[in-house]
């Protein structure tokens, strides 16, 4: 009973402390199976009608090109002059040879009134023919978004695999001295702030389509879950019972959201509601704490944290909250998400005598567990990337909560966005969300 009681106030102490394309061509290029990187040859955008405007846009489309390519991590690049002229072009081919760069990326950029276009198109190094080519046009205002949109093409193209650059994350920040809804782009661009309540909103989850965001919100004194639509900019009441309305998790198809529910002074069970908020059915329900859902990609079963044993532990479910078995976790655990390629799942746990909570990743084929963070604070509340590639999360390994991401191998863990305040439960889109 301590153990519970214990838990139920984690819980509580969380909450209140914690362009268009106008024109394209593309051709597949080969692929190999391995994890190598892709070399890619970058030559300087150019203005194409050598206005001041137009140049500076070409470097800026450039570099947002660059940092994504490079983000993404399937790249190793090569930055190159362009070429001018049929003589120069053999020359800068047989430099391209000498590198080993097999594709080289070209684009031109004009600007008409408040539009800009970009032309890009990547050729083959070895011959100079085009494989691949897409003309964008965008309002100048939305340049990044354009810019990120031909970098999903370009890792299409290259390495058969969808790009996140059109993703983002959302995260929750006391900067304004309450806790509030942000959310940024997934290289820390174009922050924005999405609630203004000046209360405690925490929790935020994605829609499947990107445009909207289920949180928990004490703006009326209860701990309610709110359904905010980005694009519309509209926010909806989803499930407002007495007690806790938390931790949601919206189902593949974003038809219903499992939720954890308190209702009244009951135990904090497991629901399935609608878009309407109705309760279709429970879900995990008894003598004990279950919270923290996610949905597998195919929507047929849900991860989450019990304590039915006495600890909080990772379970899994069907929908239906039938066939309940525990994945075999040996600490305090929280947070688990289901990754979108169905193979894995991340989760937080703090093991026994340790201090810190860290990640870990349970792999279902081997059913084998590996640590991801280590010694560097508590890392906590994982959200996968679009592709299940990489993983965001919350850290106080600068001295204060902040929002990170790293691979899925441990590496290359970088700091989302600079924002004052502290930062809380990211969640990562699971689709390219709209402009």
């Amino acid at each position: 009973m301590k153990k519970l009681v214990l838990f139920c106030a984690s819980i509580l102490v969380l909450f209140f402390c914690c362009s268009t394309i106008i024109a394209q061509e593309s051709i597949y290029l080969s692929l190999t199976s391995s994890a190598k990187r892709f070399d890619i040859g970058i030559e300087d955008f150019v203005s194409e009608n050598k206005s001041k405007e137009e140049i500076e846009f070409a470097k800026l489309l450039q570099a947002v090109i660059e940092n994504d390519l490079l983000l993404s991590r399937y790249f190793n690049i090569v930055i190159e002059d362009r070429i001018k002229d049929d003589d120069v072009k053999n020359e800068m081919l047989d430099y391209w040879k000498t590198t080993g760069v097999g594709t080289i990326l070209s684009a031109s950029v004009s600007k008409f009134d408040n539009d800009v276009v970009l032309d890009i198109k990547l050729l083959d190094a070895n011959a100079g023919d085009v494989i691949w080519k897409r003309i964008y046009k965008s309002n100048v205002s939305n340049y990044r978004y354009m810019a990120h949109s031909a970098s999903d093409e370009i890792t299409r193209v290259s390495a058969g695999e969808f790009g996140i650059a059109r993703s983002k994350i959302a995260f929750s920040n006391n900067t304004t001295k309450h806790k509030e809804i942000y959310i940024v782009d997934y290289d820390g661009y174009n922050l924005r702030k999405v609630t203004n309540d000046n209360s405690i909103n925490i929790l935020p989850k994605w829609s499947p389509d990107g445009e909207r965001i289920a949180y928990t919100s004490y703006v009326y004194n209860n701990p309610d879950l709110f359904e905010i639509n980005i694009v519309q900019k509209k926010r909806y009441a989803l499930s407002r019972h007495r007690g806790l309305n938390v931790a949601s998790a919206y189902s593949p198809d974003g038809s219903t959201l499992a939720i954890t529910l308190s209702k009244g002074s009951g135990y904090p069970g497991l629901y399935l509601i609608n878009n309407n908020g109705e309760i279709l059915r429970q879900l995990a329900v008894g003598y004990f704490i279950s919270t923290s859902p996610s949905f597998s990609p195919n929507g047929q079963e849900i991860v989450f944290v019990s304590d039915r044993r006495g600890i909080p532990q990772v379970y899994i479910m069907n929908v239906y909250g039938g066939n309940i078995r525990a994945l075999g976790t040996d600490g305090f655990c929280d947070s688990p998400s289901w990754s979108p390629r169905g193979d894995k799942i991340v989760f937080t746990m703090r093991q026994h005598n340790a201090k810190n909570f860290d990640l870990y990743i349970y792999d279902l084929h081997t059913a084998k567990t590996t640590k991801l963070t280590k010694n560097k604070g508590n890392n906590e509340n994982p959200s996968w990337s679009p592709d299940g590639r990489f993983i965001v999360f919350s850290s106080d390994r600068s001295g204060k909560e902040e929002i990170y991401i790293i691979a899925i191998d441990g590496s290359g863990s970088r700091k989302l966005v600079e924002i004052s305040g502290r930062s809380y439960t990211p969640s990562w889109s699971t689709s390219n969300t709209k402009q």
